[in-house]
Parts: structure tokens; C-alpha cells; sequence
């Protein structure tokens, strides 16, 4: 069977069921890689600042989240600067999407052949 090839966008916040629905994110993500599947994860909406969070060493998550890293594709730069998060996103070193209007792109995710699951 050839390899699935999926994006999973997040949009939630850390907060109540979207802490969950993040979680439960990461640990798709990581299902997928031990199965040798093509995956992305690409951070839009409020989730801007649940990636600048995660990204710091002392939050619960932040082990997940490194360990997902590689397959982070990035951060919406809109979401990121209007929630406030840019400069927290820039410092950790995770790359900026504005490829529509300064948005993410979900176009070129659908190019590339994947199925985009929303978290």
C-alpha cells in the first residue's frame, strides 16, 4: 500500500476540548511517521499560540511537540502576528506560512496530494 499522504491542520487553543483536540493531534502525527506516511502539520487560527507555547521547554507538551518538530510545516504569520504570538514563534525557530495573502496555504497542501484533517 503506498504511503498516505496527510496534513493535519490545527486551529484549536489550548484550552478546554482544543487541548485535547491538540494532543490528540501530535499523537496522529506520530502514529503516521511509525508508519512511514507522508504527514505535515501546519499551525492557523488561534492555534498560532498554542505552537508558541508548546515550544517553550517547561509546558507539558513541549516533548510531543519536539518531537513532532520535524514534520511541523509552520505557522499561519497572519494568525501568528493578529494573536499576538509572532515574535514567540519567530524565537522558537518555527517557520512562518503566508503563502495566501499572508496566510497559510491550504491550496498547496490539496496539490500536494494530501488529506487535510482539521484538530
Amino acid at each position: 500500500m503506498e504511503p498516505f499522504k496527510v496534513a493535519l491542520l490545527i486551529t484549536s487553543k489550548l484550552e478546554g476540548a482544543g487541548q485535547s483536540a491538540i494532543y490528540r493531534a501530535l499523537m496522529g502525527a506520530q502514529e503516521l511517521r511509525r508508519a512511514g506516511d507522508d504527514v505535515v502539520i501546519v499551525f492557523d487560527g488561534a492555534a498560532s499560540t498554542a505552537a508558541a507555547e508548546m515550544a517553550q521547554p517547561d509546558h507539558r507538551f513541549h516533548m510531543l511537540f519536539k518531537d513532532v518538530l520535524p514534520v511541523v510545516r509552520g505557522v499561519c504569520r497572519f494568525c501568528a502576528k493578529s494573536y499576538g504570538v509572532l515574535d514567540a514563534v519567530q524565537a522558537a525557530g518555527l517557520p512562518l506560512l503566508d503563502e495566501d495573502r499572508g496566510h497559510a496555504s491550504l491550496r498547496s497542501l490539496l496539490v500536494e496530494g494530501r488529506q487535510i484533517v482539521t484538530c
